[in-house]
């Protein structure tokens, strides 16, 4: 129940703050996230993971990894897809569902 409550309360403070085009940008990347990933940690989604292989570890590249990466990429370079705002609602809502859905999100290296 606190999650829930704790991301319907982020959602209108931030449609009150940035504005409806950047939540409804947000929702969209967020449902993006639940399509493509999987169901549950460990369990493989639609968009297949980016692993890495380094000597006896492996770097899972997770995807709000790639979106706060590309999100400085847009931001230092000054490139945005249909403006500002809905580049940045996009790749925030898939950040944050990768964050908040799964419990492993901060395991990035791990043994082979």
């Amino acid at each position: 129940m606190k999650r829930r409550l704790f991301g319907f309360v982020s959602l209108v403070i931030a449609s009150l703050t940035v504005g409806y085009l950047f939540v409804f940008s947000w929702v969209l990347g967020h449902v993006a996230g639940k399509l493509g990933g999987g169901k549950a940690e460990g369990q493989p989604g639609r968009v297949k993971s980016i692993v890495i292989p380094f000597g006896k570890w492996k770097l899972h590249v997770h995807h709000w990894i790639c979106s706060l990466g590309l999100m400085g990429v847009a931001s230092s370079a000054g490139v945005y897809l249909f403006g500002p705002q809905v580049t940045y609602g996009f790749l925030g809502g898939l950040a944050f569902q990768g964050i908040y859905c799964y419990s492993d999100w901060y395991r990035v290296v791990k043994r082979r």
